[in-house]
């Protein structure tokens, strides 16, 4: 691996780096959501996300919603104890908190749990909410009930339109990302902030990332969004999905259409992480996830 500075040097990531990175995650087929070039590449400037190698390994270094520092682990499968220590070492010798988080559960397992130098602790906040994707576009049974009548509702007052996406319809996805923030953002969540500024800046590249995306019209308005792709084989990651909380049932259907149309063969969908948000992770519990991509973090036990 040629196409990164060598450690402890970094840059930006780039869009030219779309084709290394997923290549990359395509060899380990990771369950983490962060583990996606689009999620690296949309977040990019929320995040400081910045790139290096180390072993033959990609190093990503990161900044939280705080303003914390941390590395993620190691992303390869060469040398990875030693690339670990490097990251702790670089961390303390610039004065910051030596950290990594999002660390997976096999991670943990493999480099950390047996491990003395290290403590690890799970990150309920991060960890990701996984579903049967089939579940999420029937909603039928017993334990969906109040979701379709929700939906039901919804396709009785309203006559919306699918359509997939295109760049001729990327100003009006704007202009309701632009109405979802002027609600939802609030300082006591930067959060809000940068979801709303990586998702602008993943519809001013579409077509040059990985995702695909799909819209709801009503009355000829863009009024629902959503953008996703594979994550692994498996199993697809959901990055966006907004709506106009004015139509009442509007989330259900942009989430039940979106997969039905764009993912209907793929066993799990990977709805990411809640962030702590109480309402945000009531509403994610409230779709019967089958389980959770863990997270840890992991830091010097000395």
């Amino acid at each position: 691996m040629t196409h990164f500075p060598k450690f402890p040097e970094f840059r930006p990531i780039e869009l030219s780096d779309r084709g290394p990175v997923e290549a990359i995650f395509q060899s380990l087929q990771p369950e983490v959501s962060e583990f996606c070039f689009t999620n690296l590449f949309m977040y990019k400037h929320v995040h400081d996300y910045r790139v290096s190698e180390l072993h033959k390994n990609l190093i990503l270094y990161a900044r939280s919603y705080q303003g914390e520092y941390y590395f993620f682990p190691p992303i390869g499968e060469d040398k990875i104890p030693e690339t670990l220590e490097a990251q702790m070492d670089f961390m303390q010798e610039m004065d910051e908190m030596p950290v990594v988080q999002l660390a997976g559960r096999e991670f943990i397992e493999r480099y950390v749990k047996d491990n003395p130098k290290y403590k690890y602790t799970l990150s309920h906040d991060d960890s990701d909410y996984v579903y049967r994707t089939a579940e999420l576009i029937s909603l039928s049974g017993r334990k969906f009930h109040d979701k379709k009548n929700l939906l039901n509702r919804f396709l009785r007052k309203n006559s919306p339109e699918y359509r997939r996406l295109t760049k001729e319809l990327v100003p009006q996805a704007k202009d309701l990302v632009d109405r979802w923030c002027q609600e939802k953002c609030i300082a006591s969540a930067p959060s809000t902030f940068g979801e709303t500024e990586a998702t602008m800046h993943a519809l001013d590249h579409l077509g040059e990332l990985g995702t695909v995306g799909g819209v709801v019209l009503i009355d000829g308005v863009v009024e629902a969004l959503a953008l996703g792709e594979m994550l692994n084989e498996h199993m697809a990651v959901v990055h966006v999905e907004k709506a106009n909380q004015e139509y009442t049932g509007l989330y259900q259907f942009i989430s039940s259409e979106f997969l039905r149309r764009e993912f209907p063969h793929v066993e799990f969908v990977n709805r990411e992480q809640d962030l702590g948000e109480p309402n945000l992770r009531k509403s994610k519990q409230s779709y019967n996830p089958v389980r959770m991509v863990e997270k840890f973090r992991v830091w010097p036990r000395e």
